[in-house]
């Protein structure tokens, strides 16, 4: 039994040493940008309906509730859509599902320029949650397949940089085009980026199917919960998202309601956090890969990145909300959005590390179901907060400690990341 063990590992291990290394540097450079485009133009599209807001209400007599019911149709939608496209996604491949969800949120973005009635928008703007459902599980498993394990973290905050790059150019881009060709262009500009991504994808992408011996695991999908590893990672990437959505939904508002900025200065002061963003999701990816690459176990890697941006975030969170200046406090702020951006590529590569190849994507979705929940609440509990208390201290204090409890998840719940998760639940996997 212990030589059937050590062959079956020894063999793990010589197919991992092999993932993408057929690949060229090129291919692997072009695939990388095609993920992070799609990223950039799904968030890309998500802030068009914060700019269509005030339009609709101002232009088309809409209450402030209705255009808030219909924003928070896409983040439910899109939320529960991730507990079915991880199994999609692992049932039909990328190379299909990818494709298949870009051209859903395509045509329904193209859509939402044809109508200012609520029915029909809630529809479609539903509809674009449903489509950007498989992104992420396709994303990660094109990686999974493309990249070795030490070169993982890399890809994957490269990947994830694009969502910050859709939101430091997505305001301004969506704001120039209401500014020149009307609301509906807004709409069809998006969709029209988004098709033109797809022949792109179709022609560059090489995917394969996986190794036989990769394919090998009497576990099932279902099993993965089992894991204390799963819902540490589920409720890491809980709290992580409810930081993320906090800034990426209200950092604005906060300028123009708590700092007494302008909204024009508001929208380009608001691009600096995340243009700081990119470059600290892109260097955490880096400083992670580079401790594996230098001998450092996956799991101390991956956590000291997770944890350590994750406690920057609630420290400098923490000295923003008690800043009496704007100046200091801003620094604070964008200081956060660095904190939380250099843990983004450890966080989303834990699932790559320890899931069963078969089954990345469904890993990788139900980290990200509970993430997005944590990403829905945002908004909500913020505004909340600011109604009762007139201020952001209260909601930055309460994003601070949902930071803090992150940090925890990942640090004491997680379990160990140098190994896949087998059919056999691991009793001790606390120890980093």
């Amino acid at each position: 039994m212990a030589t059937g063990t050590g062959a079956s590992v020894i063999q793990s291990t010589a197919v991992e040493a092999a993932v993408g290394s057929e690949y060229s540097k090129a291919y692997r450079v072009n695939i990388l940008f095609l993920l992070a485009a799609s990223q950039a133009i799904a968030y890309l599209d998500r802030v068009n309906m914060s700019v269509a807001a005030p339009v609709l209400i101002k232009n088309y007599h809409w209450s402030a509730a209705t255009v808030g019911i219909l924003l928070s149709v896409f983040n439910w939608a899109y939320t529960f859509t991730m507990l079915g496209a991880g199994p999609f996604v692992d049932r039909v491949r990328a190379r299909i599902a990818y494709p298949v969800g870009v051209f859903i949120w395509s045509a329904a973005t193209l859509l939402c320029g044809t109508t200012v009635q609520f029915g029909r928008l809630a529809i479609f703007r539903a509809m674009v949650g449903v489509g950007e459902g498989p992104m992420l599980g396709s994303g990660i498993s094109v990686i999974q397949e493309t990249f070795p394990r030490e070169r993982r973290a890399t890809a994957v905050a490269t990947f994830f940089s694009g969502n910050k790059i859709g939101l430091t150019l997505g305001i301004p881009f969506a704001a120039s085009i209401y500014h020149w060709f009307g609301l509906a262009w807004m709409f069809y500009a998006a969709g029209i980026l988004s098709m033109m991504w797809l022949p792109w994808f179709l022609l560059s992408y090489r995917g394969k199917e996986r190794p036989a011996a990769r394919e090998k695991s009497t576990i099932r999908w279902i099993d993965l919960l089992k894991y204390r590893t799963t819902w540490g990672a589920m409720l890491g990437n809980f709290g992580y998202l409810y930081v993320y959505f906090v800034y990426a939904s209200w950092l604005p508002g906060y300028l123009v309601l708590q700092r007494k900025m302008s909204v024009m200065s508001s929208g380009f002061v608001s691009m600096l956090p995340f243009l700081v963003g990119v470059f600290a999701t892109l260097s955490g990816g880096y400083i992670s890969d580079w401790l594996v690459r230098n001998g450092t176990r996956v799991t101390v890697a991956r956590k000291t990145l997770a944890c350590g941006g994750l406690c920057l975030a609630t420290l400098f969170t923490m000295l923003g909300a008690y800043s009496t200046s704007t100046w200091p406090a801003v620094t604070f702020l964008t200081l956060a959005v660095a904190g939380f951006s250099l843990a983004t590529g450890s966080i989303q590569t834990m699932m790559v590390d320890v899931a069963p190849p078969r089954y990345v994507a469904s890993m990788v979705s139900m980290q990200n179901f509970l993430g997005n929940m944590g990403g829905a609440f945002a908004p909500m509990v913020t505004g909340i907060l600011l109604a009762r208390t007139k201020s952001f201290t209260a909601p930055l204090i309460v994003t601070a400690g949902v930071s803090l409890f992150a940090a925890f998840c990942y640090a004491f719940i997680v379990g160990s990341l140098d190994k896949e998760l087998t059919d056999k639940p691991q009793a001790a996997t606390a120890t980093v």
